[in-house]
């Protein structure tokens, strides 16, 4: 049989991987702890506060002598490759003394205790789930000092490790959301026609499925200045023969990406189409996905020949058993509203996805 082989920091990144998500979020048990710990949380109340809110409990004094900057640094920083700003988070700051029963549910919560003492000379950050909440990221900041918690926060294995793991938090918290309303008939012919599962909501309907193709959409309508406007967001899925490593560079990927959606992604007038907008470079990053090597990639489209663009979103892995890379991709189109949480919605659909060891139709997609 023959071995087609994956980039070899595959195994690296997942050893990383898992490192620094047991140092992390260390404060999680196993066994009878764990046990213990599910118990308590199903007496919990249900998470509370707005998709992509952080409350951050901290007196004034100490987010004016350095931890607000470090915030703002970390958790205020741009989303990527959005075409305007907008911040990664909303953060709101509570003093101490108004941090009560309201406010405990909070879906992020992050609590600093800034005090001299034996406990606090080293800073310290525990991130725990389910502290007063189901569902919610809590994490206790401790410092003798807001300077040396300010400074904590900037290390990126510390604010930045934090960072993408609320965002990741986020994305799978719009994943149980979608799946309390799935169109089942429509995962059951993605499964039955492509070979993948995936949770896909209720009002996602398939435009053309062929090939190894699949182009799903979803349209949803939002109010804005009294007025109705579209929200268009869409996942395209395909298959393509798989020949080594080299398939994963940034460059093969998007010759790939702008072939295909050329080809298959027509636009509103006549000769448009999606391709990829390169006035800002996409991001590219390796990952683990499903314990497995993939590349995932973030930009932002445009429709040549037409006025419209967008943020996208993918997911790249190597189907070992068929010889073929895999590609889900997501787009939002959303000209009036925000991005950032359609995107996190999307990308929630996006990683879904999962190889199915069903049959299926095995042929590929010819850009």
């Amino acid at each position: 049989m023959r071995t087609l082989g994956k980039p070899v920091k595959s195994r690296l990144i997942l050893v990383a991987l898992s490192a620094a998500l047991m140092l992390f979020v260390g404060c999680i048990g196993s066994g009878e702890e764990a046990t213990s710990a599910q118990g308590r949380s199903a007496l919990l109340p249900g998470k509370v506060g707005p998709s992509g809110e952080i409350v951050m409990v901290v007196s004034e004094s100490d987010w004016n002598q350095g931890i607000g900057a470090a915030v703002d640094s970390v958790f205020r920083a741009p989303v990527r490759v959005l075409p305007q700003y907008e911040p990664r988070f909303d953060v709101i700051r509570l003093d101490p003394d108004e941090f009560d029963r309201f406010w405990k549910p909070h879906r992020n919560l992050f609590v600093f205790d800034i005090a001299d003492r034996v406990d606090t000379q080293t800073p310290d950050m525990r991130v725990a789930r389910a502290q007063y909440a189901k569902g919610q990221i809590y994490a206790e900041i401790k410092a003798r000092s807001a300077r040396d918690a300010a400074q904590m926060l900037l290390q990126p294995h510390r604010g930045e490790m934090l960072a993408d793991l609320l965002e990741q938090e986020e994305a799978k918290r719009y994943a149980e959301v979608c799946g309390l309303n799935r169109n089942v008939a429509l995962e059951q012919e993605v499964q039955r026609d492509h070979g993948l599962t995936s949770v896909l909501p209720k009002d996602a309907r398939l435009l053309t499925s062929s090939g190894g193709f699949a182009w799903i959409e979803r349209s949803l309508t939002r109010m804005k200045g009294g007025r109705n406007h579209d929200v268009q967001m869409g996942i395209v899925l395909h298959r393509t023969p798989y020949s080594g490593p080299q398939d994963f560079s940034m460059d093969r990927m998007l010759h790939r990406r702008d072939s295909l959606l050329e080809n298959r992604l027509a636009g509103p007038t006549p000769g448009s189409y999606m391709t990829t907008e390169y006035r800002l470079l996409p991001r590219y990053e390796e990952v683990s996905f499903r314990n497995e090597f993939a590349a995932k990639m973030r930009g932002l489209w445009k429709m040549e020949g037409d006025f419209m663009g967008g943020p996208w979103t993918s997911i790249a892995w190597v189907d070992e058993a068929r010889g073929q890379l895999v590609t889900v991709d997501g787009y939002v189109y959303a000209p009036y509203f925000g991005k950032r949480e359609y995107l996190r919605e999307i990308e929630s659909i996006v990683f879904s996805f999962a190889p199915d060891s069903g049959v299926l139709n095995t042929e590929e997609t010819e850009p």
